[in-house]
């Protein structure tokens, strides 16, 4: 196809959250978030969480102990995958998730515009057009409005970080969660069939832990979702948070050599 893409969709948009944790990964104890669980805890600490888009794509197939009541089936394919980089920092674990693939996927001349704290973490790369989001936005109308303009090639966004749900306590991060759900509604309306929707944490950002240092080493939600493929595939435990930004590279033939391992064909499949 005339605009790099594999021929299944022709445009990529991944939203990372950072703060967006679903349980501590092996190696939590040695940041002190031993028990860390962000969406588990904040669910029960405000007795359930209003986030019907989230939940309906399959967040809760992630989250332990079914805090969220998981989808059956959920409408998107779902994973949880560990950082794979040392520490908790939000850039460091955007770019572990995209920066290689995006520089790859600049290669191959395909357009690419980063929104938001993804327009800093990825500033120094050549073709990576960044955006900031305005004084009364929010990220997901910043997002759609960049789809509309851009039809092909990637989107990536994350919030600045005092729009998000990192560094809110378990309240903030409860509405913070809310207020993203509910703009997740017009964008979810406004994919067609070409379009592919991956939602990833980085990090997790829970405050009830009492040992918590800032963000905490937690596995991250991946939900991927696209209507003109199978809902409901379960992409497993990714080693690394990577495996997302090898999928978008993948779709434009560019996942040779970045690191990761693209979940492309599972959803395909």
């Amino acid at each position: 196809m005339a605009d790099g893409s594999n021929g299944a969709f022709r445009q990529v948009i991944i939203v990372a959250l950072p703060g967006l944790g679903a349980g501590a990964q092996p190696d939590a104890g040695d940041y002190h978030d031993r028990g860390a669980s962000t969406l588990e805890h904040v669910a029960r600490y405000v007795g359930g969480l209003q986030i019907p888009n989230l939940s309906w794509l399959g967040v809760g197939n992630v989250v332990p102990n079914n805090a969220i009541a998981p989808a059956s089936p959920p409408a998107a394919s779902v994973a949880k995958a560990a950082r794979a980089t040392s520490g908790r920092e939000v850039p460091a674990g955007l770019d572990e998730l995209a920066g290689d693939a995006l520089r790859a996927i600049v290669d191959r001349g395909v357009e690419v515009h980063a929104i938001g704290a993804a327009a800093h973490a990825f500033l120094d790369i050549p073709g990576v057009e960044p955006h900031e989001i305005g004084a009364r936005e929010e990220l997901l109308e910043a997002v759609a409005t960049m789809m509309h303009r851009h039809p092909t090639g990637v989107v990536v966004a994350s919030p600045e970080a005092e729009r998000g749900v990192a560094g809110a306590g378990p309240v903030g991060a409860a509405r913070a969660l809310t207020r993203f759900d509910a703009g997740l509604t017009a964008l979810l309306d406004q994919l067609d069939s070409h379009s592919l929707l991956i939602i990833a944490g980085v990090s997790g950002n829970d405050a009830t832990l009492p040992t918590r240092d800032g963000l905490t080493r937690e596995y991250a939600p991946v939900l991927a979702y696209a209507a003109s493929v199978p809902s409901g595939v379960d992409l497993g435990t990714r080693l690394t948070l990577a495996d997302v930004g090898a999928t978008a590279a993948d779709v434009f033939g560019a996942a040779a050599g970045t690191p990761g391992t693209s979940f492309l064909g599972q959803l395909l499949a």
